[in-house]
């Protein structure tokens, strides 16, 4: 596959749509950082206002990662899964990472805030790239808080 990815990112706006996102492979998901992998916590996600987005390549149908993002003041708070597997090194989490500052900035947005794992090493080093700052340590220490003005 390409090094340009081509992505098809969707909104998770049914029962069915989320449960395709929380069953298709749960490992991937292991480390999605402030919260336990479940439906339920999936739905409480939604409640607490994150929309959720599935992530597929635009000539498969397989969800590869899964998206959240939360108004919140005049920020953009996101945050995301690991890419399966079988997807790393096709540059998914650069266009990841795209998805959310082209929405920023379409939405006239301040910042965007993103939080990650404390260990998930591509994830810090992709954030690094971006010019993401540090800003917080949350969860006991689990997760970080980064922070770009946009």
């Amino acid at each position: 596959m390409s090094k340009d990815a081509k992505l098809n990112i969707e909104l998770c706006n049914t029962e069915e749509h989320l449960k395709r996102v929380y069953d298709y492979d749960a490992d991937v998901f292991a480390e999605a950082g402030d919260f336990e992998w479940s439906l339920k916590n999936l739905k409480k996600e939604q409640k607490d206002g994150w929309d959720i987005y599935s992530v597929t390549m635009k000539t498969e149908k397989e969800i590869i990662a899964a998206l959240f993002l939360k108004k919140e003041d005049d920020k953009l708070l996101t945050k995301n899964t690991s890419v399966k597997m079988s997807h790393k090194g096709m540059g998914v989490s650069h266009k990841i990472k795209e998805f959310f500052e082209n929405r920023a900035r379409e939405q006239k947005y301040s910042a965007i805030v993103h939080f990650c794992a404390v260990d998930n090493f591509r994830n810090i080093g992709l954030n690094e790239s971006y010019g993401y700052d540090k800003v917080d340590t949350r969860k006991n220490g689990e997760v970080l808080q980064w922070e770009k003005k946009i």
